[in-house]
């Protein structure tokens, strides 16, 4: 098991910039490879996953109302191309810059495992299956420091959102009344904030609550970024791998994206130990070793 160490710093602070940036890029770089946009209903309904290795078997890991009653054969996905992340707005980028475009792929998907409660669903996929090479799966169990989870210990913690919103999209053809539009990644970085997470509750639905779910704050409109199409993706905190001679990205997946209050400009997770309890992460994918 490798060993992982929560920072607190947010990226930004007390670094110069050209650091930060580094720091930022490789780190999302990184996430990137474990994410996948996810495309239902003839590709109206767009979300993020996330592909996560719990004990032996592999999987998408996404809120279970992304992909709704879907059929397997009817999803489709996008995964990381093998090159590096074009910091660019979608609106700004030409269709020769972007080469070749997809409706998405369709994956050996055998079994979808959802929780309506908490609104996470796993998709389990083909032990035979092998990722394209620019894709990896993150292990669960670089997570076990959440397992048990522990507000006073999170304040001012630093959360990454790497998702695909379709606000960062443009037109590219259109076939009668049919609209097809190229759709691009994108980050939100926030933090944790105790008292938000001690008083936000009473402003949002029952469905949600803080035994199950965290909240924090969603900057992107203030870029004109609605966050649909973030949901189902991971929030992760930034970690430090103890056991490395040099630095390198070190991610630490917390929680699940499943809703936005638009009212108070909330984005609201599951947490981790939520996984647990619903059984959709097996109870021995949290121990150590």
């Amino acid at each position: 098991m490798e060993a992982a160490r929560v920072e607190r710093c947010i990226i930004g602070h007390n670094m110069p910039d050209d650091i930060s940036n580094h720091f930022r890029l490789a780190t999302l770089e990184l996430i990137a490879r474990y994410t996948v946009g996810i495309a239902v209903e003839n590709n109206r309904g767009v979300g993020t996953g996330t592909l996560v290795l719990i004990g032996v078997e592999r999987f998408i890991l996404t809120a279970a109302h992304v992909v709704g009653d879907s059929n397997p054969e009817d999803i489709r996905f996008w995964m990381q191309p093998p090159r590096p992340i074009q910091e660019r707005a979608a609106a700004d980028t030409t269709n020769s810059e972007i080469g070749g475009f997809s409706l998405g792929v369709q994956l050996p998907i055998v079994e979808i495992l959802k929780d309506p409660r908490t609104d996470i669903a796993a998709l389990q996929l083909d032990s035979s299956f092998v990722l394209p090479e620019a894709d990896e799966v993150y292990d669960v169990r670089k997570s076990h420091e959440f397992m048990n989870w522990e507000d006073g210990k999170l304040d001012g913690l630093s959360l990454v959102l790497f998702g695909f919103p379709v606000g960062n999209s443009r037109e590219v053809a259109v076939d009668g009344n049919r609209s097809f539009r190229f759709l691009g990644c994108a980050s939100h970085l926030s933090e944790y904030s105790l008292d938000l997470n001690n008083t936000a509750w009473s402003r949002l639905s029952s469905q949600h609550s803080k035994s199950k779910d965290f909240v924090f704050k969603y900057h992107g409109l203030l870029d004109d970024l609605e966050p649909h199409g973030f949901s189902g993706g991971a929030v992760w905190a930034l970690g430090d791998d103890l056991n490395a001679t040099i630095w390198r990205p070190y991610p630490i997946l917390v929680g699940v994206v499943h809703h936005y209050a638009p009212i108070a400009a909330l984005l609201i997770a599951a947490k981790l130990p939520t996984f647990i309890e619903a059984q959709i992460v097996p109870p021995e994918a949290s121990s150590s070793s």
